[in-house]
């Protein structure tokens, strides 16, 4: 199957039709619930306004630490979260317990992996805007590749990613557009009324479900980022029948 925006698009709704439930259990364990209990936490003890910018008088120790501990917990319910659904796709047997394991030994190099595709795609920016696109679309499957392929190590896994996406690069930018505007829509289309019945912004009600939303269609994000990996592996490795067959077994 080639690689195009169609069939990548495609693959990523199948992939919410086929797993959702086992999707929507791992997503609201591993993610959304510690998300969500996260922000209440820093809303409640800082006075976060999730509305606007922070008031810089408000901005004291415990504000920072507040605001440090929720990206801690958020960063590490992504990786994980990453890496659980990666599995449920590629893998034909999923078991919770042993991913989860799986998940928490991958979160150290997972963290290196995202420092060092962070640094690259800066470095790019820096020397000029059109090398730091070019450096995010290379290494764009990257930690997917990291967690799909056990024993690549994390400089396989940037090679590995350099050649999956060499010559589709241009597709995945335009994939990463179509979902980011849908799903940018979805969200607004959900918590713009929220936001305009509440009277505060800032309420436990309004928070959880702006946790959530957001929670979700990250979700949805990190799904259709494996399918540009699922899709590139198919497009570049399959050539015959029992390859289709076996490439994710």
């Amino acid at each position: 199957m080639k690689f195009t925006i169609g069939n990548t698009l495609n693959e990523g709704f199948g992939l919410l039709s086929r797993h959702f439930s086992t999707i929507f259990m791992v997503g609201l364990v591993t993610y959304a619930l510690p998300l969500v209990a996260g922000l209440v936490i820093l809303v409640m003890t800082t006075g976060f306004n999730l509305a606007g910018n922070p008031d810089p008088s408000t901005m004291d120790s415990s504000w920072w630490s507040g605001f440090g501990i929720y990206m801690v917990i958020a960063i590490v319910a992504s990786l994980v979260t990453l890496s659980m659904i990666t599995e449920i796709v590629v893998k034909d047997r999923f078991e919770f317990g042993a991913a989860f394991g799986r998940a928490l030994k991958n979160i150290i190099p997972l963290i290196i992996i995202t420092l060092l595709y962070t640094l690259a795609m800066m470095l790019g920016m820096i020397l000029l805007i059109v090398p730091g696109f070019i450096v995010m679309l290379m290494f764009y499957v990257v930690m997917t590749a990291y967690i799909a392929e056990p024993g690549l190590g994390i400089g396989g896994a940037f090679k590995r990613s350099r050649e999956l996406t060499k010559g589709h690069r241009w597709g995945i930018l335009a994939i990463l557009l179509i979902v980011g505007i849908s799903i940018g829509i979805l969200s607004a289309i959900i918590t713009i009324p929220l936001g305009m019945v509440s009277e505060s912004s800032n309420s436990p009600v309004v928070v959880a479900i702006s946790g959530l939303v957001s929670a979700f269609t990250s979700i949805i994000s990190l799904v259709f980022a494996i399918a540009v990996y699922t899709s590139l592996r198919r497009a570049k490795e399959i050539h015959t029948p029992d390859a289709v067959a076996n490439i994710f077994s």
